[in-house]
C-alpha cells in the first residue's frame, strides 16, 4: 500500500528540525511575508535555503505558505518573492488567493502550486475546479466526513487535517478577529477570539452553555488513519505552526508509528499509553474527531475552557493555605510537572517539592492559593513526557538510506556506485590511483569493503543494500575505499541539493488588464441575482446537483443571473445558458483573482471580498459561517460588544453577524 504523505508544521528552525527527526514526509511553513501565521518565527530566505536543504538531503519535502489574500498592489511583490523560492527549491506553494496562484502559474509554470483549505473546498466539485486552474493538491475543509473526502481524492490530490486546532469557522470566512481588533485572519493575523468567553443568550434572553461557545476542542483523527488511507488522502496535515518543537516532535513521531503500521498491516490500533501522550502534550478539554463520521454536536466544544486542559492526575487530600498540598494521585507525579488544581481558587504550579507519603499521598509544592479537598489535580506539562520529546529531537539522527555497489577487478580502478533510490539520484566514483593490486597476503572480501563502506559518519546518509563483485585475488588498501566512499558521498549530497534548485524562468509578457468589474457589497449590483449559500456543504449541494437544470431555468425565466459562493458552484452551473458572478464568498480582494475565475466559466463581474469592507459596512454581513449548530440569540464578549446569532435549518449553517 502506498502510504500517505505527513505532513508537518514548523514555525522555527527548531520546529522543522524535530519534525524531520520524528519523521515527516514533508513540512510547511511561512516565509517573512505572505503567510497566515506572521506571529509565528517564521525564516528569512536565507534560512528557508538552509532548511529546504537540511530537508531534501533527508528526501524531506518543503511547502512553502503564501496563503494570505492580497491586493492589486502586493501581487507583484508576491510572485517576485514566489520566484526566490523557487530559485531556492521549494517544493510547493500553498496558496489562498486564487489571484496569486494564477499570477504564479503564469510566472512558474512547473511550481506546483496547493490551494489552501482557506479556499473553502468542500466538495468534488470544487476540487475538480481546482484542478482545472492549476492546483495539483487542495486542502480540504476540516468539516468534511469521510465520504466527501473520498470522492474529492477522486478527482484532485487532497489534504486533510488530521490533528490540532480547529477553527470554528469555516476557514477563509472569518472576519470576526478583523471586526472586532482590525487584525484580520486572511491576512495572517488573526487573534483567536473564538479562545475568548462570551456570554451566550437565546432570543428570550437566558444565559445558554458554556463560557467559551466558540472555541471548538483540539481534532484528533489518529483512529481514522486507515479509513483515509483507503479512502485515497493524499496527504496528511498536522496542525501547529505555533506549537513547541516538543509538540511537533512527539504528534509526528506517533502519526508516523501509525501510518507506517496501516501501510504495513493493513490494521492499526491505538495505544492508551500512546493516546494518553497525546493528549498530556496538548488538549482542550479532550479530542475531537470532527465531521469525519457525523455531526459531532456539542461533544466538539471545548466547554469552559479554550487552553490546554491536560490529564486528570488525581485529587486534593486535605484542605491546605499553602504553600504545599497533599494529593491522592491517579497518575506518576514527578519533580518539575506542571500541575493544575480546579476550582475557584485553583492555580497551577511547577512541582518544586515532592514527598512521597505513607499512605498514598504525595506532598507537592509550591502552591501560591489555598486549596480545598476533593478539588481535581491536572497535569498540565509531564516533565517525564518532555524528555521523551527531547530524545526524539536530540536522539535522533535522520539519515536518507543509500544503496553501494562496488566493483573490484584486479589490475582495473575500483568503481563505487552509490544510489538514493527514494529521491532517485545516483553516482559513480572512480579514482585512477585506486587500482585493484594482486593481493601479496590476505585478498579483500566483501565483508572488509562492507565494513569500510558503511562508515558514514556524520553525513546525511545510512547504508541499507550494499552488494560487492570482486574478481580474482586482490586488495585494496582501507585508505583508498575510505576516499572513494567520501568522495561519493561528497557529490550526491551535492547532486541532491543541487537538483532542487532552479534558474528562474523569463517574465512573462505583460497583457492589457482585461474588462472587469467589481462592485463593493452585495448591494451594488444592479442586475437581479440570486446568492447561492456563503457555503452550501451538505443538503445543498446534494440538491443543487440534481436540480441544477430546473434551477437555471428558473433563473432564465426571471432574467436573473446566479451569484456563486464557491468555484464549486461553477462547476455545477457553468454551460447553462445563465449568468454566473461572483459573490462575496469568493473573497476577491484583486483583479487577477477575478480573471482565475473567468476561466473557469464564470463572468468578469464580481462582489468583493467583505475584508475589503470597512466596519461600518459590515451589517449583514457574517463574520462567522460555521457547521457547528448553535441556538439563535446573541453573544456578548468581555467589553460588552453583542454579535447576532442565526441558524439556517436549510443549509445546516450557522451565522454569527455583528448585532446592528
Amino acid at each position: 500500500m502506498k502510504k500517505t504523505e505527513l505532513l508537518a508544521p514548523a514555525g522555527g528552525l527548531r520546529q522543522y528540525k524535530a519534525a524531520v527527526a520524528a519523521g515527516a514526509d514533508a513540512i510547511y511553513l511561512g516565509g517573512s511575508m505572505f503567510n497566515a501565521r506572521m506571529s509565528a518565527d517564521n525564516f528569512t530566505l536565507p534560512e528557508l535555503e538552509d532548511v529546504m536543504d537540511y530537508g531534501h538531503m533527508r528526501n524531506v519535502k518543503t511547502y512553502v505558505t503564501l496563503n494570505t489574500l492580497l491586493s492589486d498592489s502586493e501581487i507583484s511583490d508576491a510572485v517576485k518573492y514566489a520566484r526566490e523560492l523557487y530559485k531556492i527549491g521549494a517544493d510547493a506553494f500553498i496558496i489562498q488567493d486564487l489571484g496569486l496562484g494564477k499570477a504564479i502559474r503564469d510566472a512558474l509554470p512547473d511550481m506546483p502550486i496547493h490551494l489552501s483549505t482557506q479556499a473553502t473546498i468542500y466538495n468534488r466539485e470544487g476540487a475538480a475546479a481546482a484542478r482545472e486552474l492549476g492546483y495539483s493538491r487542495v486542502v480540504l475543509a476540516r468539516e468534511l466526513g469521510l465520504e466527501e473526502i473520498r470522492e474529492c481524492s477522486q478527482v484532485n490530490e487532497t489534504e486533510v487535517f488530521i490533528h490540532g486546532a480547529l477553527c470554528m469557522c469555516y476557514s477563509g470566512q472569518c472576519q470576526l478577529s478583523r471586526y472586532i481588533g482590525g487584525r484580520s485572519g486572511n491576512r495572517g493575523m488573526c487573534a483567536q477570539p473564538c479562545r475568548l468567553p462570551y456570554v451566550y443568550r437565546d432570543l428570550q434572553g437566558h444565559i445558554l452553555g458554556n463560557t467559551h461557545p466558540l472555541s471548538p476542542k483540539d481534532l484528533s483523527l489518529i483512529g481514522s488513519i486507515g479509513e483515509l488511507m483507503d479512502a485515497g488522502v493524499s496527504s496528511f496535515k498536522i496542525e501547529g505552526r505555533m506549537r513547541s518543537p516538543e509538540y511537533v516532535a512527539l504528534t509526528v513521531s506517533m502519526y508516523r508509528k501509525y501510518i507506517d503500521q496501516y501501510a504495513a498491516k493493513g490494521s492499526c490500533e491505538l495505544s492508551e499509553e500512546d493516546l494518553s501522550d497525546l493528549l498530556q502534550i496538548f488538549n482542550r478539554n479532550g479530542f475531537t474527531e470532527g465531521y469525519i463520521n457525523a455531526d459531532p454536536g456539542e461533544s466538539l466544544m471545548s466547554g469552559d475552557s479554550s487552553k490546554n486542559t491536560g490529564i486528570p492526575s488525581g485529587r486534593v487530600a486535605k484542605d491546605s493555605d499553602g504553600p504545599y498540598a497533599i494529593i491522592k494521585p491517579t497518575q506518576e507525579i514527578i519533580m518539575h510537572d506542571v500541575l493544575e488544581i480546579k476550582g475557584d481558587e485553583g492555580s497551577s504550579f511547577k512541582v518544586t517539592y515532592l514527598e512521597d507519603l505513607s499512605d498514598g499521598t504525595v506532598k507537592v509544592g509550591d502552591i501560591k492559593k489555598p486549596v480545598h479537598k476533593g478539588q481535581e489535580i491536572y497535569r498540565l506539562v509531564s516533565e517525564k513526557l518532555l524528555a521523551k520529546a527531547s530524545g526524539i529531537i536530540d536522539g535522533r539522527d535522520r539519515k536518507a538510506p543509500v544503496d553501494m555497489f562496488i566493483m573490484v577487478m584486479e589490475g582495473e580502478p575500483v568503481r563505487l556506485d552509490v544510489k538514493d533510490a527514494e529521491a532517485g539520484l545516483s553516482v559513480t566514483v572512480t579514482d585512477p590511483d585506486v587500482i585493484a593490486l594482486t593481493a601479496q597476503k590476505a585478498a579483500v572480501t566483501e565483508d572488509a569493503l562492507l565494513k569500510q563502506l558503511q562508515k558514514t559518519g556524520n553525513t546525511p546518509f545510512c547504508l541499507r543494500h550494499f552488494k560487492a563483485v570482486i574478481n580474482g585475488d586482490v586488495f585494496v588498501p582501507v585508505s583508498a575505499l575510505n576516499k572513494l566512499r567520501r568522495q561519493a558521498l561528497d557529490e550526491l549530497e551535492s547532486l541532491k541539493t543541487g537538483s532542487r534548485k532552479r534558474d528562474e524562468p523569463a517574465a512573462p509578457a505583460p497583457q492589457g488588464p482585461p474588462e472587469l468589474t467589481l462592485y463593493r457589497t452585495v448591494d451594488e449590483v444592479p442586475e437581479t441575482c440570486d446568492m447561492l449559500p456563503y457555503v452550501s456543504r451538505g443538503s445543498f449541494d446534494i440538491w443543487l446537483r440534481a436540480n441544477a437544470d430546473s434551477y437555471a431555468d428558473s433563473l432564465r425565466k426571471l432574467n436573473a443571473c446566479a451569484m456563486v459562493n464557491s468555484i464549486g458552484h461553477i462547476l455545477m452551473l457553468r454551460g447553462r445558458e445563465i449568468r454566473l458572478i461572483g459573490g462575496p464568498a469568493l473573497n476577491v480582494t484583486n483583479h487577477k483573482t477575478l480573471e482565475a475565475l473567468t476561466e473557469l466559466g464564470m463572468e468578469p463581474v464580481s462582489v468583493t471580498s467583505p475584508e475589503l469592507l470597512d466596519k461600518s459596512e459590515m451589517a449583514g454581513v457574517p463574520l462567522m459561517v460555521t457547521e457547528h449548530e448553535m441556538i439563535p440569540g446573541t453573544l456578548t464578549d468581555r467589553k460588552g460588544a453583542e454579535f447576532r446569532v442565526e441558524f439556517d435549518p436549510v443549509v445546516h449553517k450557522t451565522y454569527i453577524y455583528a448585532n446592528e
